[in-house]
């Protein structure tokens, strides 16, 4: 137990419920199980893009592509469906559809990475205006609402409902599911497993990890792989949650610093090229569960930005060695957070 409160995923949730508590007295609808149940809903969609940017941090590189490759891919689908007047159509086929395309996006961005030596945040940032470009040139601009019965069933599936004070309910989607299977499946990976140790040691440092004897190329391909699968599914549950198909959808095409500061966050401030599966997931509900309440507590629109910047420097100090030394001191106990 010691040892968990001095992890600096255990201080980034502590913050997580000293803040709900915060917000649950100024307004005491966000402590109901309604509350609960949106913020598992609008969570879903980031914290699967979320889980894709971290893959890519723990190799030491940086995507600024993944949303965009993730939008590319479920709206070339969709797109294609529709033009075919298809309304019938396999939910299962749609994802490995989307996934491929999405892979091979991926696999471009692996090329010019590691094989052309471009620098990450150069490379994919052209790959992220490339595909905005082609997805309204040779795809289509036109908003999709006809999409699959088949992904509409999808996002329309519950697990469970609730209403608050109001009668205004809300529901724990089927998509959900999804989401922390992937978690689940990607923290085996990362902590259990030979091919999670190589990632991790070349995100510490790929030269060393090559004198190692790692394969630093092929490590970082099925790396890149992995993220066009987790893009792949995150563009089919977004549009089959929003039950509509849009070629660069706001809430999720620049979005990209939001999963990178939960990734960050979720991480620590001291750890490098390191990232933890269920630090990022706390890091996305912190920063959901900000987003999604702060108008409910009365604060104007306009402060939102500065208030959600405040909490995040507020979770990284936290993390820092006099930050830790400080939370150590108000929980009784000695040590800092590793």
């Amino acid at each position: 137990m010691k040892r968990l409160c001095k992890t600096s995923q255990f201080a980034l949730f502590a913050l997580l419920v000293i803040t709900i508590l915060v917000f649950g007295v100024m307004n005491h609808d966000i402590l109901s199980v309604a509350s609960l149940y949106s913020l598992a809903r609008t969570c879903t969609v980031p914290a699967i893009f979320a889980l894709a940017i971290m893959v890519v941090m723990v190799i030491g590189e940086l995507d600024m592509s993944y949303c965009m490759i993730g939008a590319f891919s479920s709206y070339a689908v969709f797109f294609a469906l529709h033009e075919k007047s298809i309304t019938k159509f396999p939910l299962l086929v749609i994802f490995l559809a989307a996934v491929g395309i999405s892979i091979v996006l991926q696999l471009l961005n692996w090329f010019l990475i590691d094989q052309l030596h471009i620098l990450s945040f150069i490379a994919t940032l052209g790959t992220q205006t490339f595909l905005k470009g082609a997805i309204l040139a040779f795809v289509g601009s036109s908003y999709i609402y006809d999409i699959p019965k088949s992904a509409v069933d999808f996002g329309t599936t519950y697990l469970l409902s609730a209403s608050y004070k109001s009668g205004v309910a809300t529901q724990l989607p089927l998509a959900v599911i999804i989401m922390i299977g992937m978690y689940v499946l990607m923290n085996l990976i990362l902590e259990h497993t030979v091919f999670g140790r190589k990632l991790y040691a070349i995100g510490g440092d790929p030269d060393a990890a090559k004198r190692a004897g790692i394969n630093v190329s092929q490590t970082r391909l099925i790396a890149f792989i992995i993220v066009g699968v987790i893009c792949g599914i995150g563009g089919v549950v977004h549009n089959c949650l929003g039950r509509c198909s849009l070629p660069m959808p706001t809430d999720l095409v620049g979005q990209e610093l939001n999963g990178i500061a939960a990734v960050v966050l979720g991480r620590g401030a001291s750890q490098r090229a390191k990232g933890t599966v269920s630090g990022t997931l706390i890091g996305v509900l912190l920063l959901q569960f900000i987003s999604n309440n702060l108008i409910m507590i009365g604060v104007p629109s306009y402060y939102q930005g500065f208030v959600t910047g405040l909490i995040i420097f507020v979770g990284l100090v936290t993390q820092t060695q006099i930050g830790s030394t400080l939370f150590s001191k108000i929980l009784g106990k000695k040590g800092a957070v590793q």
